[in-house]
């Protein structure tokens, strides 16, 4: 079976047969920075650049990154390249968040975003979380990056130009139209938020979080939409743990650009939205080849076996 996903044009080759390989969905390895050398810890403080925002608490501090990918000073291509620390705790996971630290987890990333979106040479930001060795966390302590650009990235790009043309064409929103045919795709949902198992997931297991309301930009999230936010994110990663222990992920937030002319629309066609990426298998030559994917589970799997998962335990 082939699909091809809506908003990157990429094809999907499924191929469950795949899953029973031996090297397959094995337990993975999970490498540990000791304490006594991790710079996320308080008390390491000074092993990270001064701190640009914390919480009253100090439980989570933002701090610019010591190995950027990008500059304030390079004149073609400008950024601001953050580090959020989440937790005090060097143990603690996100799983393990209560309520109300996640809460004030997406309030101080929709904090922080404000900062940015101010600078007048950003135009997007990008806010991701690598947890784990496999999806290239360098750290183990858990934390996110926030990274403002002065471009927008060629692959959003191309997608804002799909949900332009969706919008043209149907005179609605992608994700808002979606949202009435997700059906037994839902994994859960609150009062702001649904999450649920994309039909062209490229990942096994791989989830989408999007704001019932047509919000583009998380600086548009009221601190109960935050807090709701938080919650889904918290109980998704929360499955795949259950589902695999040790696994590695990445989440991906997909904000509305920065609008600089009267002429953009970007806020009519965009919606907010978060991808869960768990790390599980690795990309290969083909798809590095192609640009196209393989998924061992179809989507519609994926979203019985997450669903089926009792977070309360």
């Amino acid at each position: 079976m082939v699909r091809q996903c809506f908003l990157t044009g990429e094809l999907i080759f499924f191929a469950e047969e795949r899953a029973r390989r031996p090297q397959n969905f094995k337990k993975l390895h999970v490498a540990s920075t000791p304490k006594e050398f991790c710079p996320f810890c308080p008390e390491n403080s000074s092993m990270t650049p001064k701190e640009v925002f914390s919480t009253e608490d100090k439980k989570i501090r933002i701090v610019p990154n010591k190995y950027p990918f990008i500059s304030r000073n390079d004149p073609t291509h400008y950024g601001i390249h953050d580090v959020l620390i989440d937790t005090a705790n060097h143990e603690e996971r996100l799983y393990q968040f209560t309520d109300e630290h996640m809460a004030e987890v997406i309030k101080s990333i929709r904090e922080r975003v404000k900062v940015l979106q101010n600078d007048s040479k950003t135009v997007y930001i990008q806010t991701f979380k690598n947890d784990g060795i496999d999806a290239g966390a360098s750290q183990s302590h858990s934390h996110w990056q926030i990274a403002s650009l002065s471009v927008i990235p060629p692959k959003y790009q191309n997608a804002l130009n799909v949900l332009h043309k969706y919008y043209d064409e149907k005179g609605g929103c992608y994700f808002c139209g979606l949202k009435e045919t997700l059906k037994k795709q839902i994994i859960e949902e609150n009062d702001s938020f649904i999450a649920y198992v994309p039909t062209d997931a490229k990942f096994p297991y791989e989830m989408y979080i999007i704001p019932k309301k047509h919000i583009s930009n998380i600086i548009s999230f009221n601190d109960k939409e935050a807090a709701d936010m938080g919650k889904l994110i918290r109980n998704c990663v929360k499955r795949l743990a259950s589902l695999y222990q040790g696994i590695s992920y990445n989440i991906c937030f997909f904000n509305s650009p920065k609008t600089l002319s009267e002429s953009d629309c970007f806020e009519k066609y965009t919606h907010f939205h978060i991808q869960i990426i768990p790390r599980i298998g690795h990309m290969a030559g083909f798809e590095f080849s192609t640009g196209c994917y393989i998924n061992s589970v179809l989507p519609e799997k994926s979203a019985e076996v997450l669903k089926g998962i009792d977070i309360k335990q």
